[in-house]
């Protein structure tokens, strides 16, 4: 990276950024969320907007938004200002936290959606069926699927309270038997 920390990145810098940018555009959000998530990650400071608008070379009202809504999940932190008073923000590293979050701001709200839909779909009466052309069959068992998504959705949720701690030291254990041997 150049001596000006404002500077735009190295080309490898710059195809890592795209690469996570992509893989976040994957899972339903925008490119650029991801490019501002992975320049605060790897950058392994807080950076400001001045700083941030030169490695992404993006409009500030781009940047504005996209920050917001980082925030709006939790994928960043707003962690203070600069000696010349502009927000400083970071990456969560805590990865678990993050996706736990999306998964119950995003996709909960998601399926809680189609539930009330599938639900409503469901409890047509019976003479309408010709008419909105549905089985009614199929429209109850959509709204079970749905339900039983939702119940694997808050299992998984329940997951990020419980510590795993355990098993990365049993991991970590492992491996540093595997190398002995």
């Amino acid at each position: 990276m150049a001596k000006n920390k404002n500077q735009r990145p190295s080309p490898e810098l710059e195809d890592v950024v795209s690469r996570v940018g992509d893989f976040i555009q994957y899972w339903g959000f925008k490119n650029v969320h991801g490019r501002v998530w992975a320049h605060l990650f790897l950058g392994g400071r807080p950076m400001d907007t001045h700083c941030l608008l030169a490695r992404l070379g993006i409009s500030k009202a781009l940047l504005s938004m996209t920050l917001n809504e980082l925030l709006e999940y939790d994928v960043i932190r707003s962690v203070g200002k600069s000696p010349t008073g502009a927000a400083l923000y970071d990456a969560n590293t805590d990865l678990a936290a993050v996706i736990a979050g999306v998964l119950r701001k995003r996709e909960r709200r998601m399926l809680a959606g189609l539930s009330s839909a599938a639900k409503v779909l469901s409890t047509l009466p019976p003479e309408l069926d010709g008419e909105c052309g549905i089985s009614r069959e199929r429209a109850g068992r959509l709204h079970e699927m749905v339900d039983m998504a939702e119940r694997t959705l808050d299992s998984l949720l329940l997951f990020r309270d419980i510590s795993f701690t355990s098993w990365n030291k049993l991991n970590c254990e492992a491996s540093g038997k595997d190398r002995k041997e």
